[in-house]
């Protein structure tokens, strides 16, 4: 192809495309011509264009033809001439200084080094094949110039390689490990802000070339310190160029992260004399330092092999553009200048008025920015610690040594010790230097790892190739005992203590603390420090074996000295007061707590430092007072703190010695000093002065974000509001633990970014013929440039929505810190019912939950346009005689529903309700509370008729069991209360010899039947039937529960499972084959029942918790909340409130995964259901939660995701063609039964509870959506509520408090229900308040509840066999025979009791006439 070239202009340099083409200038004084290179896919070289324009030492020219994406190299033309300083060649392809990317990493081959360095008379040596080529991309519109918005104060930086930090993370996906994408990762992410970190310090990113001699030792290099294209980053890092570095870096500082870029300035890969010519040195060499006695010779102060002259202005300019292109294509908030002395070098040494650091001071884009120094380098007088601009940060060695030392356990260190722990003033005051500046470090990226620092007092660098030789050789390291790895617990313990102690010298010091990589969770180099070639697992961060304790023990660390302005204030200290508190701003204090006198600070074998801080605060903070305690020795000395101030107490917050404790009050503020360890008190206000330290208006500011509610209304009108500590143990219990007014802003900053400034939201609901807006913030919040949305549906289907900048309502939205926050809502197409992935490719680290749902729940037309009944049972508590005396083995099963389901068909019935079905504890029978489950997502063994095995497992062995057990379950089943530890031994007898004989057939005969089925159901089930299978078998094999199973196996990833489910599969087999069992009893029942005309099938029951000891607690432990209970305020159930034990869910752990972990817990409580009752549906709106250790009266009401939550209810109730009732009784917030009534949602109303004054709701005022019944399991049966039963059995466990008013009370309401009930039919004057409840009247007070507007009446068994005990009594637990009592006639008989066929006509011909 042809290309028109004209003579272009000298600006801007690089190339850049343009109009018709692109625009070419190369900065290369001594050359005698440039030649661009353009090539095609192939890497063939397709034109070599002389650039015929010169101004100065600019070659220029504009080149028609070529635009955006052409792969481009350049060739100078000039004389190889070393000793004068010149070593042009044309035939080495050169990349262009100024491109902003490249199309592969660089690689060594011999064809870039010139051969006449070694002799040869001349080189045609081709490198262009071999070198990587510049992309010509779009010009990049230049934002304005932007300040960080992390203060010097509040930096905390975390050293990191981008690769060694993404590279191994198992929570990252594998195809963005190692780069830019992976940091953004969302995974990636939450490390850091759990951590607390506020800035991140990123080795370097400018593409970089291997050093010469690593490709024969099979080694690269790693850490990025040999640069080549300054203003291009590696595409190994990078493969998306500049726009996937910036969507890290605005991910990053979306969490509150600034992003600092160590940048290397000081010299390029080309190395010395012998190295390769890839771009300056071919273009213009003299951009580096020669030899003034010998031109062929580089200086090398950096030990690189040369250095860069930035006191020229080719050469300043170059470096100038490096770090504008990154702070506005990438949007960093500043640099580390690796060895910056060399930067500010001019002949005579270093100049602190040097041309770079006055053109960064003066630079609009730049001078606002983080700069950090590392203030030597190799060359004489290259130790420049604090002689940089008063604005830069600088990397204090002297800090690092003083803590590496003194806990070495070197001698005379005190004095040193307390000026770098007070901040290095020494050092940064005499310039009036803010105290932020200094650095201060135990280990970075050279050197040990902290890990290695206390194990190691050698380097073990022979993995580098060199023999050992490399690396620094004074470490101030000790091993503890034991040089390298050691497997001595004592060993290992005086290690992690060690490491704990000098971090929390690092957190603790005056200056901006910076963690490397990895530390905070025991990354170990295995002795190396040196380790700048090693892109292996020696230096990625193994996140398997990390540290969890450490990374708590920091992230504490971290926290509190972001909310302790004590640790953190910049100013130099003066040991006098600062403000009018009179408190000095530091004391330093012997162990006695007496000031440390002159002698006292040389003292021989001193081996502690007190040192108490105060700050006397600002706007951002409150005045506080911190206590740092060193004890480097091996004893536990006594230590006593000053008083503190008044209404304020010390508490011991960080003690390196016991890694979890925090909070604790110290009496009279002596201390016991554990050995070798470092202890941090802080000031805090007493209880009743301050509430932990929290603003009310701050706690109540995160309290209401949260969706803890301040205040609520008793059913008598009275308001109660919550107290500060139900609060703050909520918020805990939220993960938004806050004890101080920082910690709390800190949390609602959490939730900014969580909710407001997050592009995509976590969660999404839109219903089908709603609303279909997405609402986007952050950085597509304001975003002014198209992007693309995908949305991956759950059936697999791909939707790509284009976003164009005039698409959506834009606007600003209050985030809960109080920061204003663009956003935009866009409208989505229309989409498949489910839930589903949405993804940006201009945010691709924050993909969020898309769920699409019905408008409403499925309605069968029975219950839209008919009155139908239904029966409603305990099962625990159904009978049946059955044949030859095999009946039901002691507790009602699946054939007694069977049976019941039947006869109720033939009675008329449309459905049989049952209470929840939930998995309940095998190691103990007598927890019988169905509501209080181990396991509401599957079904309690109990349930299975042990006697109708499979017919293909009747083998001999397991009949012969059957008829020796026959007697035992003739006599259970006699018994009038279900004796469940009797049961449980019966049955399980009876399910080892069935699954025995099942695990034979399934060995035999793979193909079976019913094999199949079963492998087919344990497919089905998935990983949460395995976990409930591993948790039951581990429950049975330690005879207890979660809270006996010990760390080892306390949750499916505990380090004990994998080898427990190896040892023990044929047990976790057993627990997956009775659910196999149960389902397929269930289903059968199920299907018998359709048959006989039950066409609502079973109406089930859904608790509204889990108990937090059980399966369901250990399999979703990460999404339920710790520390609270659910319950109930005081109402008419519960006088004194309510608390059931059962954990919530959290909400935002919901979101986290689309609230896919719901929807599937209500789907498998609608398998085999027509309808489903969901038990307390208000907990969808609100739950009232209780602090573990608190009254009910003392709880709060949390707000919940209702939309999100009812609309995964509707979506799988669609799918399941299941109708749902919601529990709705109790404290209703207003208007909530209108919002379930829209959403077909079923109310649930019980006659007792439905008054009107003194009088009972007229049957024509019950809605029509709804579902009624006369009582409830938790209230006696009819005939046992009329003859007082539940009275006299309340007041003899002390639960009246005047037994006659009670029963004198009951008298008048069981007039009014009779003159409620009264009709043509039944005449209220016939009835005898005093006598026994009659089947008449029974069939009466149904009769009234039949007449109601209600879609659905219910008719409780126990009310049809005319029982008198309460099936369960609330407020109490084994003080009575709760969850046992059987109903007297078996299911076969039930039907012709007098009561039941006075009950049942009443109640069907009632229902007849309302149709």
């Amino acid at each position: 192809m042809m290309h028109g070239v004209g003579p272009g202009r000298a600006e801007p340099l690089g190339v850049f495309a343009e109009e018709g083409g692109i625009n070419v200038a190369v900065a290369a004084g001594d050359a005698e011509a440039i030649f661009l290179s353009l090539f095609d896919e192939t890497d063939r070289e397709t034109a070599r264009i002389k650039l015929p324009g010169r101004t100065g030492d600019v070659f220029h020219a504009h080149i028609s033809g070529v635009g955006v994406g052409a792969r481009y190299g350049l060739r100078a033309q000039g004389s190889f001439d070393p000793a004068q300083g010149r070593r042009f060649n044309a035939e080495k392809l050169l990349v262009d200084p100024y491109a902003t990317r490249l199309d592969r990493p660089f690689k060594l081959h011999a064809s870039l080094f010139d051969a006449r360095i070694h002799g040869a008379a001349e080189d045609h040596a081709d490198s262009g094949p071999f070198v990587p080529k510049g992309i010509v991309e779009a010009p990049v519109p230049l934002p304005q110039p932007r300040r960080p918005a992390i203060a010097w104060r509040d930096l905390i930086i975390y050293e990191m390689h981008v690769r060694g930090f993404t590279q191994a993370h198992p929570d990252i996906p594998e195809a963005i490990r190692g780069t830019f994408a992976g940091l953004a990762h969302p995974a990636a992410i939450a490390h850091l802000t759990r951590l607390g970190v506020t800035a991140v310090e990123l080795l370097p990113i400018a593409a970089w070339v291997d050093e010469r001699h690593l490709p024969a030792l099979g080694l690269s290099n790693y850490w990025g310190y040999n640069p080549i294209a300054f203003l291009a980053p590696d595409p190994r890092l990078a493969p998306g160029g500049w726009p996937e570095v910036r969507a890290a870096v605005e991910a990053l500082q979306a969490a509150g992260i600034a992003v600092i870029l160590d940048v290397v300035l000081n010299h390029t890969g080309e190395s010395d004399d012998l190295g390769p010519t890839v771009c300056l040195r071919g273009l213009d060499n003299s951009a580096y330092r020669l030899e003034p006695d010998n031109l062929a010779i580089y200086e090398n102060q950096a030990g690189c092999g040369n250095v860069l002259a930035l006191e020229r202005p080719q050469t300043l300019r170059l470096a100038l553009e490096a770090l504008r292109t990154a702070a506005t294509r990438a949007g960093v908030d500043g640099f580390r200048y690796d060895l910056a002395p060399v930067l500010a070098r001019a002949p005579d040494g270093f100049d602190p008025a040097h041309p770079f650091l006055a053109a960064v001071a003066q630079d609009p884009t730049l001078r606002d920015l983080i700069h950090i120094a590392e203030p030597w380098d190799l060359g004489l007088g290259g130790y420049q610690l604090g002689a940089f601009p008063a604005g830069w940060g600088e990397w204090n060695d002297k800090s690092r040594d003083a803590f590496r030392r003194f806990w070495r356990g070197d001698e005379g260190l005190k004095g040193t010790l307390a000026t770098r722990l007070a901040g290095s003033a020494d050092i940064f005051a005499p310039r009036h230097r803010a105290l932020s500046r200094s650095i201060n470090f135990i280990t970075a990226h050279d050197g040990f790892t902290l890990a290695d620092l206390v194990a190691h007092t050698h380097k073990r660098n022979e993995a580098n190739g060199e023999h050992n030789r490399d690396g620094s050789d004074d470490n101030l390291s000790w091993n503890c005992g034991a040089e390298g790895e050691s497997i001595d617990p004592a060993i290992i313990a005086r290690r992690k203590g060690d490491a704990r102690a000098l971090l929390a010298t690092l957190i603790a010091s005056r200056g901006t603390p910076m963690l490397c990589m990895g530390d905070e969770l025991g990354r170990t180099q295995k002795g190396n420090n040196n380790a700048y070639a090693q892109d292996n697992s020696l230096t990625w961060v193994d996140w398997v074996s990390a540290d969890a304790e450490l990374i708590g023990f920091v992230s504490r660390l971290i926290r509190l000295r972001r909310t302790v302005g004590a640790l953190s204030a910049e100013a130099p200290l003066t040991g006098a007061p600062s403000d009018s508190s009179g408190i000095p701003d530091v004391e330093w204090l012997n162990l006695n707590g007496s000031p440390l006198r002159p002698r006292d600070w040389h003292e021989p074998g001193s081996e502690a430092l007190i040192a108490v801080f105060y700050d006397g605060g600002d706007k951002e903070r409150e005045a506080s007072r911190a206590a740092v305690l060193l004890n480097r020795g091996f004893d536990a000395p006594q230590a006593q703190l000053p008083a503190p101030r008044d209404g304020h107490l010390w508490m011991l917050e960080i003690d390196s010695a016991d890694p979890g404790a925090e909070g604790k009050p110290v009496a009279d503020g002596g201390l016991s000093l554990a050995p070798r360890s470092a202890a941090i008190l802080i000031e805090t206000r007493a209880r009743a002065a301050g509430r932990g330290g929290i603003d009310d208006h701050v706690l109540d500011a995160l309290a209401e974000a949260a969706g803890v509610v301040s205040h609520w209304w008793d059913v008598e009108g009275r308001l109660h509001k919550v107290k500060a500590e139900a609060k703050q143990a909520l918020l805990k219990s939220l993960d938004l633990s806050a004890v101080s007014t920082g910690e709390a802003r800190a949390r609602l900053a959490e939730l900014s970014q969580e909710r407001t400034f997050r592009p995509l939201p976590v969660a999404t609901t839109i219903s089908v013929g709603g609303d279909r807006t997405l609402r986007l913030g952050g950085a597509l919040g304001g975003r002014q440039r198209p992007f693309a949305l995908t949305i991956a549906c759950e059936d697999g289907s791909i939707h790509e929505v284009e976003i164009t900048p005039q698409l959506g309502r834009r606007g600003e939205a209050l985030a809960p810190d109080g920061r204003r926050a663009l956003i935009c809502d866009i409208p989505l197409p229309e989409l498949p019912l489910g839930r589903h992935e949405i993804m940006a490719d201009a945010a691709p680290e924050s993909s969020g939950h898309l769920a699409v749902v019905p408008g409403a729940a499925f309605l069968p037309t029975s219950l839209r346009e008919g009155r139908v009944f239904g029966l409603a049972a305990q099962l625990y508590g159904l009978r049946r005689e059955g044949p030859n005396e095999r009946g039901d083995q002691g507790v009602g099963d699946f054939t007694c529903l069977r049976l019941l389901a039947e006869e109720a068909a033939r009675a008329g019935a449309v459905t049989v309700g049952v209470n929840p079905l939930h998995a309940l504890y095998p190691h103990d029978p007598e927890r019988a509370s169905p509501y209080h489950p181990s396991d509401r997502r599957f079904l309690d063994p109990l349930a299975i008729d042990a006697f109708d095995p499979p017919a293909q497992l009747l083998t001999d062995s397991v009949r012969a069991a059957l008829s020796r057990l026959t007697p035992e379950a003739t006599r259970l089943s006699g018994l009038r209360l279900v004796d469940y530890s009797a049961v449980s031994a019966l049955k399980n007898r009876l399910f080892d010899v069935i699954h025995a004989a099942f695990r034979a057939r399934r060995l035999a005969a793979p193909d079976d039947a019913l094999v199949i089925a079963y492998e087919r159901f344990v497919a089905g089930g998935g990983e949460s039937l395995r976990r409930f299978a591993i948790f039951t078998a581990i429950e049975r094999r330690i005879g207890g529960t979660l809270g006996q199973f010990g760390p080892e196996l306390s949750s499916p990833h505990a380090p004990g499972i994998a080898s427990f489910a190896a040892e023990h599969e044929d047990e976790i087999e057993r627990a997956n084959f009775l659910q196999f069992l149960a389902d397929r009893q269930f289903g059968a029942a199920a299907q018998a029942g359709f048959e006989a005309g039950l066409s609502l099938g079973f109406y089930r029951d859904l608790a509204v918790g889990c108990a937090p000891d059980g399966a369901e607690a250990f399999s979703e432990a990460s999404r339920l909340m710790q520390g609270v209970s659910i319950g109930a305020p005081p109402d008419p159930l519960g006088p004194k409130g309510q608390i059931w034990g059962l954990p919530p869910f959290d909400p935002r752990a919901l979101a986290r995964d689309g609230y896919a972990s719901f929807g599937r817990l209500i789907a498998a409580n609608m398998a085999y259901a027509g309808i489903l009752r969901i038990d307390h549906v208000l907990g969808l709106k609100r739950l009232f939660l209780v602090p573990d250790g608190a009254e009910a009266a003392d709880g709060a009401y949390l707000a919940c995701p209702f939309d999100a939550l009812m609309g995964q209810v509707m979506l799988e109730s669609v799918r399941n063609k299941t109708a749902v009732v919601g529990e709705d009784l109790g404290t209703v917030p207003e208007g909530m039964r209108e919002e379930l009534a829209a959403r077909n949602i079923l109310s649930y109303r019980v006659m007792r509870f439905e008054r009107e004054d003194a009088d009972f709701v007229r049957p024509e005022d019950y809605p029509a959506l709804a579902a009624a019944c006369v009582a409830t399991h938790d209230l006696p049966p009819l005939a046992g509520w009329w003859q007082g039963a539940d009275l006299a059995e309340a007041a003899a466990f002390g639960h009246l408090a005047d037994e006659g008013q009670a029963f004198a009370a009951r008298a008048e309401e069981k007039a009014e229900l009779i003159e409620a009930a009264a009709g043509p039919e039944f005449s209220a004057g016939e009835v005898d308040l005093d006598a026994p409840l009659t089947p008449a009247t029974a069939a009466a007070v149904h009769g009234f509840i039949a007449r109601s507007n209600a879609a659905l009446v219910l008719v409780q068994t126990a009310d049809l066999a005319m029982e008198t005990i309460p099936t369960n009594l609330p407020g109490t637990d084994r003080e009575r025979p709760n969850w046992r009592r059987k109903i007297f006639s078996p299911v076969e008989r039930l039907f012709d009791l007098p009561a039941a066929r006075a009950i049942i006509e009443a109640v069907r011909r009632q229902r007849t006439l309302s149709d």
